[in-house]
């Protein structure tokens, strides 16, 4: 008679092997998803996303209401800002009045060809609307005090901007909306005694002329800047002559504002200076690149010096602090500060900023 293999009737079955077949699948769903999240990523970066925001505030004058700008920052010399047809269809019919470029426009490569692209780009669209740049912490200093070849000031790129059209923002700028004035200054003065700063460098230059530095290689060059920025600060301390409480100020800033320096700046800012912290009514910024790696709804991956998974608050988009409106460009390019290259999952941006009293 022949044996059964298992003579017991709870004898344990033997475990059957699973075949490369498991394995093999499930390598390749994550092929797919890899494929699919690289292809969904080039497809979004070939886009230029055009965003709206409004900026509430409540004493705001009438003749200001829906006054709007055209937020542009990070574009770190990309091709992005040669072509003109985009931009053409992505601001066909679009109203603003100004347009601020907040840094990082050039980038560290240091090739200023996009920049001045754009800017003309922009002058072909809207010729009567004034483009206000500062510099960034990747771009080229702006104002050379080394010995560099000639006795030019400002570096190359930035008279390059200038030539092509826009305003480098180092002194508050005016502008003219109706009967009313709009004033665009760099968000760092609002925290530097302009008596005391214009004294001071006032002080060095005559320290300079009594040792006759301006006529050396290396101290000419710095004696330029000085004079320089000392003419900036001049400017500044008779703008704030001229301002009054009812005018629109507009800080701009590369690095967004931390919301500890936003309450300091606050608390200790003159409340009866018309010139004062306490009178901005919006500070523009860039910097983050919108986290650079997104992760769909749930925002940046990581960011240096903040951490991962921090959500946008500072990173990106409209934040409030005490009475202040700060917004946060998404940019238009990669930055360097991330060990991460490119953008992922993060759609280059610029945004159109309107002025309303109205609270939804």
């Amino acid at each position: 008679m022949r044996r059964n293999q298992s003579y017991y009737i709870f004898a344990p079955e033997k475990t059957k092997r699973r075949g490369p077949g498991c394995l093999f699948l499930l390598l390749s769903v994550l092929f797919a998803a890899v494929v699919l999240c690289l292809l969904t990523n080039a497809a979004m970066n070939r886009k230029t996303n055009l965003l709206t925001e409004k900026v509430r505030i409540m004493s705001l004058d009438k003749k200001l209401e829906n006054f709007t700008l055209l937020e542009v920052t990070d574009l770190h010399g990309d091709e992005r800002g040669l072509d003109a047809e985009m931009w053409k269809n992505l601001l066909y019919g679009k109203s603003f009045s100004a347009v601020t470029m907040t840094g990082d426009m050039v980038g560290k490569d240091g090739d200023y060809t996009p920049l001045v692209s754009l800017i003309k780009i922009l002058r072909q669209i809207k010729a009567d609307v004034p483009i206000y740049f500062i510099a960034g912490d990747e771009d080229p200093a702006p104002v050379q005090s080394d010995l560099h070849g000639n006795r030019e000031v400002l570096a190359d790129w930035v008279r390059a901007a200038q030539e092509a059209g826009g305003i480098y923002l180092d002194r508050p700028v005016n502008q003219a909306v109706g009967k009313m004035m709009v004033w665009f200054t760099p968000e760092y003065l609002y925290s530097v005694d302009i008596a005391g700063m214009q004294e001071s460098l006032t002080r060095q230059k005559t320290d300079m002329e009594t040792q006759g530095q301006q006529y050396e290689a290396e101290g000419g060059a710095s004696y330029r800047a000085l004079c320089y920025r000392l003419d900036a600060i001049t400017a500044c301390a008779a703008a704030m002559k001229t301002m009054n409480k009812n005018d629109l100020q507009i800080g701009l800033t590369h690095v967004p504002l931390e919301a500890d320096y936003v309450r300091e700046m606050v608390e200790w800012a003159d409340e009866t200076a018309v010139f004062s912290f306490r009178r901005l009514s919006l500070v523009l910024a860039g910097h983050y690149c919108g986290g650079q790696w997104r992760l769909g709804g749930l925002g940046p991956l990581y960011v240096p010096d903040k951490g991962w998974m921090i959500g946008d608050d500072g990173i990106f988009g409209m934040q409030r602090i005490n009475s202040l409106n700060q917004y946060i460009g998404g940019g238009l390019s990669a930055s360097s500060i991330y060990p991460m290259p490119g953008r992922l999952l993060n759609t280059p941006s610029v945004t159109l900023l309107s002025y309303t009293a109205k609270i939804e």
